[in-house]
């Protein structure tokens, strides 16, 4: 992990002390505890150990050598003096270099930050210069940088601080431009592309480790020593040790047994603690003795890896061919593997994909190669050039052909006079190229697809009712008029595929029963398609034939398939804005030959499809014929409807000032004083939530929705509401499956799975696996690219399979958690054998330690047997993706400013579904307006290259063109 943290002159002398103070750590004799690197330093003269006198001096603005602050440089002591990035080992390295004294992980560690460094320094190093008010950016290539490598986690409250190696990389704020002067470094893009860095750090270190003998077990965006399990790990979280020692000396409970209300007040009591001083070997006394008390084999582990060593010195080394092929692979992993839940992928997403999923073996200017080749190879879409002003970085940026039509036209000039301008204005730095975006050349074909067939079924179906005729017999109903129009274009209209766009709370279930009713006396049938469990089971209640868009896909009787459709058959596709590109083509290709009518029924202002695309959107944006349902019945508060209709249309911000309560509970900023890493305490907000809730009569309760933008504020809550309710103790421990948010292609290398995960097969395989069965995860051989697995429900049954040849699998991550009778739940996986769908709610009626028995408001009950793992979860707060679909009497709404999960759609959904009473949750209410109004962008490959794009004619204020003849009149 890299945090950062920005340093001040102001500060030199107390930065020097508390960076240099590492003489008591055990590895710093070692002569790269505090050592120079960078081109920079160099050109100063540092090398080696680090001169603390000297780093005081340069913190102060000092830099001698003749070096005078430029104009860019504040002269005061709150002036920027340089920037820490301080760079965290994951703690199972630190825990076997330190505790399991293999100090082979230490120089692993540092090679993983001295390379980071470097790519840090040779392509984000900038220097910014503003000269009559325009900025000038550089790009330097060079920095000056001290390295401070510190072992041990320093947090007020801590009786025994944690192992935690660490290097503190202060990056001077100065760099040398092409003509020798120096000058500020422009740090945005380092601050900016972390993530970038972040990955370049795990890869050298997975490289370095395995080469040292150790196996790696990856984790989202970091890897851990496969030997050392996460709960080894979080003995050595100070949090956790300080609750549980809190708990045990002060209450005499175990941790796992507390209530939450214990643990938080025991947390609150740690912090007040003072800090004992401990010598560098009292502590590691005291580390030894805590993994020693929960069984780390530690020193066994050490000189295995050794030996294991001399195997991985056999492998001969790669050259740059071989580099390049691996380079070549990452890079179509990555692709494959973003493109999955997003069809425009960022070049540094994708750079970061690769570098993680190459581990350590190539450089990322080979991963650069790959992607060029790609695209010349016409497999890749990249969108065009385009630069942004230095001055203005959120000014829109254009394409270079655009900036030089806009100065041409402003200053009445040839373009070819403009266009020198412009490329000069490249050169000298104030126009900047933006990161560039990437689409699949498949992407791009599919939406073409998509489109061609949407315009090949316009008016080749036959009116079903006249549009006169269908006018007067709507004429008598009590249908709004958006339900009318689309009725009437669903019966009258000759478009085969057609689309409502129908906004939340308009009635469109009584649309679609009104319709039914109006095809079925004609000799007509309806049939819903829905993504989700849920909502088939919805569209059922209303008596509609409804079944899942998958297993309509994955359908294997074909001839009763194709006998379902028919000229003579409406096929409606319900919530049509969640269906990605790749299901929509699937449908459309499937459906169109039938000949029967193809109703695409959503809207496209709330949630977007998880996977990539947004097909119902693009249909609309290309000419579909799409009636409009704007008519808002469900709020029956009239300042509610208002605040709805404005979210609805895109004005989120506008929408807050009819919302008749927002709440606002602050989180609590905990920073770690040793690396800088910021942590979010939530839990007061979350707490009034859940009291809140809990202080509803249980009808009430019934009615209510929580909605929040996180799963792990969801858990938060839900774990909350069920203490508060008085079930904690009552029930009974079970473990329950919480679906591992991998792509398939994760799913098909063994080094994303983890001892312990559990995998459910979608069909039968020959090796054994059985469809439906769990199977825990025992085993990953990463080298041969095999999981070793045990299935749950056949004793001693062990099935070793390779994921590559797997496409139909799910996988899961095992937690525990108590179900009392009263508590409200929801399935998480659909079960046709018992009729759940996944996202049903129920009640828990009853259970025992062999069962848990459901039920639901029309009186069925089912019986689960807890012999394994169960598809459930807390249903009293759900994330607003969930929550589309569902209708309540009050919500209330957790809209955290600081979470990208709030934005304008999710906050739409989420003030949507009730009819009476939404109550808003927030951190800050100063920022919230702005947070959600931030609209997610769901990319298509056509917006890469569409001609408005690159040929951008926008309105251009007098305003803009002043400006944009600053920019070349240099």
């Amino acid at each position: 992990m890299i945090t950062k943290k920005i340093l001040y002159r102001g500060e030199a002398s107390k930065n020097t002390h508390y960076y240099g103070d590492q003489e008591d750590d055990y590895y710093s004799k070692d002569g790269n505890a505090a050592i120079w690197q960078g081109k920079g330093a160099e050109a100063l003269g540092l090398s080696g150990s680090v001169d603390i006198n000297r780093f005081q001096a340069m913190l102060a603005g000092n830099y001698g050598h003749g070096i005078t602050a430029g104009t860019s440089i504040r002269k005061d002591s709150n002036a920027r003096s340089g920037l820490d990035l301080t760079f965290s080992a994951p703690k199972s390295v630190t825990i076997q270099a330190l505790i399991g004294g293999d100090e082979r992980l230490i120089a692993a560690h540092d090679k993983a930050v001295e390379e980071t460094l470097q790519y840090i320094e040779k392509h984000l190093t900038e220097s910014r210069q503003t000269i009559n008010g325009i900025n000038h950016v550089e790009k330097t290539g060079n920095l000056i940088i001290a390295k401070f490598r510190h072992e041990t986690a320093r947090a007020v409250g801590s009786n025994v601080p944690d192992p935690q190696l660490h290097t503190h990389t202060v990056i001077m704020n100065q760099t040398q431009r092409e003509d020798g002067s120096w000058a500020a470094l422009q740090n945005d893009k380092i601050v900016q592309l972390r993530k970038l860095q972040n990955t370049i750090y795990m890869g050298v270190l997975d490289r370095e480790a395995r080469g040292y003998g150790y196996e790696i077990r990856y984790e989202k965006d970091h890897i851990e020593l496969a030997h050392i399990s996460r709960k080894e790990i979080e003995t050595f979280s100070k949090r956790q040790t300080q609750i549980a020692k809190e708990l045990k000396d002060k209450q005499g409970l175990n941790i796992k047994n507390a209530s939450r209300l214990q643990r938080e007040t025991a947390l609150l009591s740690t912090r007040q603690r003072k800090n004992d001083n401990y010598s560098r070997a009292e502590l590691h006394a005291e580390w030894v003795k805590e993994a020693n008390e929960i069984g780390m084999s530690l020193n066994t582990e050490h000189p295995k890896a050794k030996e294991r060593t001399q195997k991985v010195l056999a492998i001969p080394k790669l050259d740059d061919e071989s580099k390049q092929r691996i380079a070549d692979m990452a890079a179509i992993w990555a692709i494959k593997h973003l493109n999955e839940r997003e069809t425009v992928m960022s070049h540094n997403d994708l750079l970061s994909s690769a570098v993680s999923h190459a581990a350590g073996l190539v450089e990322v200017e080979q991963i650069e190669r790959s992607l060029s080749k790609l695209h010349g190879q016409g497999k890749l879409i990249v969108r065009p050039e385009h630069y942004i002003s230095n001055t203005d970085l959120k000014g829109r940026a254009r394409t270079r052909e655009n900036w030089a039509k806009e100065y041409a036209s402003a200053k009445n000039i040839t373009l070819a006079k403009a266009y020198d301008a412009v490329n000069k204005a490249i050169k000298v730095g104030r126009l900047g190229l933006v990161e560039k975006s990437y689409a699949t050349a498949a992407s791009f074909h599919s939406e073409e697809n998509i489109m061609e067939m949407e315009k090949q079924g316009r008016n080749t179906v036959k009116t079903i009712i006249e549009p006169e005729a269908l006018k007067t017999e709507l004429d008598n109903t009590t249908l709004t008029p958006g339900q009318k129009d689309a009725i009437e274009l669903i019966l009258s209209e000759k478009d085969q595929i057609v689309g409502i766009q129908g906004l939340a709370g308009t009635g469109k279930s009584f649309a679609l029963q009104s319709t039914q009713k109006l095809l079925n006396e004609r000799g007509y049938n309806m049939i819903a398609l829905a993504p989700y469990g849920a909502q088939v089971a919805n569209l059922r209640n209303d008596g509609i034939q409804a079944k899942t868009v998958a297993s309509q896909l994955t359908a294997t009787d074909k001839q009763r398939l194709k006998s379902q459709l028919a000229e003579n058959t409406v096929v409606v596709i319900d919530e049509a804005g969640v269906i990605p590109i790749r299901q929509m083509e699937q449908l459309l290709k499937q459906l169109q030959p039938s000949g029967a009518r193809i109703v695409l029924l959503g809207d496209i202002a709330q949630t977007k499809a998880v996977e990539a695309g947004r097909a119902f959107a693009m249909l609309q944006e290309n000419g579909m014929k799409t009636a409009l349902m704007g008519d808002i019945q469900r709020q029956k508060n009239e300042n509610l409807k208002k605040a709805v209709e404005l979210a609805a249309t895109g004005h989120a911000k506008e929408s807050l000032a009819f919302i008749e309560r927002v709440a606002e509970i602050p989180d609590k900023i905990l920073e770690d004083p040793e690396t800088g890493a910021i942590e979010r305490d939530s839990s007061a907000r979350y707490e009034t939530i859940a009291n809140e809730y809990v202080s509803l009569s249980s009808a009430e309760q019934a009615k209510t929705l929580i909605v929040t933008g996180t799963n792990s504020s969801r858990n938060d809550i839900n774990e909350r509401i069920h203490e508060y309710l008085g079930l904690a103790g009552k029930g009974h421990e079970f473990q329950l499956l919480t679906r591992h948010d991998t792509t398939k292609m994760q799913r098909r290398h063994t080094k994303y799975y983890t001892v312990g995960d559990i995998i459910q097969p979608e069909r039968d395989y020959k090796n054994g696996l059985t469809r439906g069965n769990l199977y825990e995860v025992i085993k990953c051989d990463v080298q041969k690219d095999r999981l070793t697995v045990r299935s749950l429900s056949e004793t001693n049954k062990e099935i070793e399979i390779a994921p590559k040849l797997m496409s139909k699998l799910s996988v899961y991550h095992l937690h525990e958690a108590e179900l009392a009778a009263g508590d409200v739940v929801r399935v998480t996986r659909n079960n046709a054998a018992l009729d759940l769908a996944n996202g049903e709610r129920y009640d828990v009626l009853m259970v025992t330690e062999n069962s848990v028995t459901l039920g639901d408001k029309t009186g069925r009950s089912i019986t689960l047997p807890t012999d394994e793992p169960l598809h459930l979860d807390y249903a009293y707060a759900t994330t607003a993706h969930s929550a589309q679909g569902l209708t309540c009497d009050r919500v209330l709404y957790n809209a955290e400013s600081f979470s990208l999960t709030t934005a304008q759609d999710t906050y739409y959904v989420s003030i949507s579904r009730e009819k009476h009473e939404v109550t808003v949750f927030t951190d800050d209410q100063k920022k919230l307006p702005k947070a959600i109004d931030r609209v997610p962008y769901k990319g298509l490959a056509h917006d890469l290259i569409n001609p408005d794009l690159q040929v951008e004619k926008p309105e251009i204020s007098k305003k803009d063109y002043e400006f944009t003849h600053a920019e070349f009149e240099m």
